[in-house]
């Protein structure tokens, strides 16, 4: 007989290729990354990172909270920082966050003082949009929680290059704004009640590793 566990376990492949995860919530978010990330047992070679619209004065609050919850470890995005996988990168308060890769297989986090999109900085459609060029059809972008349209032309991208979306449902979500804007656009690729999305998330991520590579070369 099969356990959940034991299921969860089986869903956690190991890449060949560097994965890319980026997470973008608002409102409610900290609680559904809390719960989220209780859950969530990432392989190597995945990357993860994270955008929460939030006030910069509680970024550090969020960081510590995740860090106890969390499996994998969490840091504070720095500037022209080489990110190391099975790691997660929080965007700190008002700033970008942005991934650039340097051919083959490294990436770094940049943070960037651009300005504002949607009302919000950092933006999940800059994560995103960076995710989607740095990690081609294995980047996987995940949207939950929160009120506004940040994260839909990101999540496009992400589709462009032959990635993976995931939103959260509605019967999950404290405030259905973002997940709702990329069903209606029919960009999300499931719609995942937040309880099941570790395990939506360890699926996307086996079946990124097993892509075949030509898939790798969109990434170029």
């Amino acid at each position: 007989m099969t356990t959940p566990g034991d299921e969860r376990q089986a869903q956690v492949v190991r890449p060949r290729l560097p994965i890319g995860i980026g997470i973008g919530a608002s409102a409610g978010g900290p609680r559904a990354l809390l719960a989220l990330l209780a859950e969530l047992a990432i392989p190597p070679a995945v990357y993860v990172f994270l955008v929460q619209h939030i006030h910069h004065k509680f970024t550090g609050l969020l960081e510590r909270r995740l860090r106890d919850a969390a499996p994998l470890p969490v840091r504070m995005a720095v500037d022209a920082a080489v990110a190391e996988p099975g790691c997660l990168y929080v965007a700190p308060g008002g700033r970008h966050l942005i991934v650039e890769r340097e051919w083959p297989a490294t990436f770094r986090t940049r943070l960037k003082d651009d300005a504002v999109q949607h009302g919000v900085r950092p933006s999940i459609d800059a994560l995103f949009d960076s995710l989607a060029r740095a990690f081609g059809a294995r980047a996987i972008g995940v949207v939950l929680t929160g009120m506004g349209r940040d994260g839909l032309a990101g999540a496009r991208v992400i589709k462009d290059h032959g990635g993976t979306v995931l939103a959260e449902a509605e019967s999950s979500c404290l405030i259905y704004g973002m997940p709702r804007v990329l069903a209606e656009a029919e960009v999300a690729d499931r719609l995942v009640p937040l309880p099941e999305m570790a395990r939506a998330i360890q699926g996307a991520v086996a079946a990124a590793a097993v892509l075949p590579a030509r898939a790798a070369a969109r990434q170029r």
